[in-house]
């Protein structure tokens, strides 16, 4: 599994090297000699010591992450892992400041270095793909729910329980039915990694231990605020997003109009050769012409246009 390095250090080892640079106004980086950047993380595993109870303990491993030429690369912002929950909270404000964690309404962030294998795959990603996870897809006879539709289906059927809860606080066998329909949501929840969802989770197995209808009713509205909070965080992703999308489609399109010019002078060229070679009049200050500007063509695609695939690999190959 390849993980990816942290926005500081890849700034320290690529950015302040020259190995890569930021492409101003177009939110992505561009690699021009591969670069590895040595990772850290930790796993959960199950140690056995003999006349002893299993123990769970965390184990350091460590690694290379590679950031070849023509990748699309992007750093962008994501919360702490649990492992870094469990480290990060213990190390002094100067240690956070040189990974490059930060807080936020008490909880810890970091920006990463994302790698797309090439640029349109990137305005897709961006363009559909996230919004398809985040919002939903809609099929010619069915809709595929995204993040934000469950969410919005789980805060539904909570707020139902609720209304249940204090329209009759006296009847046991509401509780009784509502844990049975907590316990197949919980099911559904049991592998979320989001914040908000293992909140609403805890709050949700609190409230089959409840013995009042008022105190299940407030553990399981708490519940449903965590989701819908969570549902507006699906929006905001899917919203930030749509723009990153619309920022690489103007790159795209600017690299693809580029390129059009260049073939385009680059066949005027050739066609140029082809009439003097037909005519036997090729000299050699008419041949270092052609020839010096085919070269000044090559030069400014590769210096000026950013390395990204398709357009990368298309300027290694021998015949251009």
């Amino acid at each position: 599994m390849t993980r990816a390095a942290y926005w500081q250090d890849f700034q320290r080892v690529a950015i302040a090297t020259g190995m890569a640079a930021e492409v101003e106004g177009y939110q992505s980086i561009q690699v021009f000699t591969p670069v590895r950047i040595e990772v850290r993380w930790k796993e959960k595993r199950v140690r056995k010591p003999k006349g002893q109870d299993p123990q769970t303990v965390w184990v350091e491993r460590k690694g290379i992450t590679e950031y070849p030429p023509g990748k699309v690369l992007h750093h962008e912002e994501r919360g702490a892992l649990e492992w870094e929950l469990q480290e990060w909270p213990k190390l002094s404000h100067e240690e956070l400041q040189r990974l490059g964690v930060y807080r936020r309404a008490d909880r810890y962030f970091i920006q990463t270095v994302v790698q797309i294998k090439d640029l349109p795959a990137a305005v897709r990603q961006r363009q559909r793909h996230i919004l398809a996870s985040e919002i939903g897809r809609t099929r010619r006879s069915f809709v595929l729910e995204g993040n934000a539709q469950q969410l919005a289906r789980y805060a539904g059927q909570l707020t139902e329980l609720v209304q249940r809860f204090l329209q009759d606080q006296t009847n046991d066998q509401i509780l009784t039915d509502a844990s049975k329909d907590l316990a197949r949501l919980m099911l559904l929840l049991e592998r979320s990694r989001s914040d908000l969802k293992k909140s609403a989770l805890e709050e949700i197995s609190l409230v089959q231990h409840q013995g009042r209808m008022w105190e299940a009713a407030a553990r399981t509205s708490q519940a449903a605020t965590f989701f819908l909070q969570e549902r507006a965080r699906a929006y905001e992703t899917a919203l930030k997003s749509l723009e990153l999308a619309e920022i690489w489609l103007r790159l795209l399109q600017d690299i693809e109009r580029r390129f059009r010019s260049c073939y385009r002078r680059l066949g005027q060229l050739g066609e140029q050769l082809q009439n003097l070679m037909k005519r036997g009049e090729v000299s050699p200050r008419q041949l270092l012409a052609i020839a010096g500007e085919a070269r000044g063509i090559w030069f400014h695609l590769t210096e000026q246009v950013p390395n990204f695939e398709p357009y990368y690999s298309r300027l290694q190959e021998p015949e251009f």
